[in-house]
């Protein structure tokens, strides 16, 4: 796959500085910045999962009467499960 993205001047000047100062010299151009784009990808995701599981603990009333279970694990985490089925299952 092949991303394009289109910098202001000043965005480009400002990722050019920030590459010379910060991309090590045996890694290509190419792998730096798939390296911060899949940097910025797993970000985001932990952000949204945080977000997810944040509805879930605060909504836990309004999703069962969707028939969606919210079950809280000790470590933090969630799961969401169909309270419909006959064996819970992972939504």
């Amino acid at each position: 796959m092949k991303l394009q993205v289109k910098l202001s001047k000043d965005e480009a000047t400002a990722f050019k500085n920030f590459a010379d100062v910060c991309k090590p010299q045996d890694i290509s151009l190419d792998d730096f910045v798939k390296t911060i784009f899949l940097t910025g990808v797993e970000s985001m995701n932990r952000q949204l999962t945080e977000l997810v599981r944040k509805y879930a603990v605060e909504n836990k009333e309004e999703l069962a009467s969707s028939g969606i279970t919210v079950i809280e694990s000790e470590d933090g985490g969630i799961r969401l499960v169909d309270a419909q089925a006959e064996e819970p299952k992972k939504l």
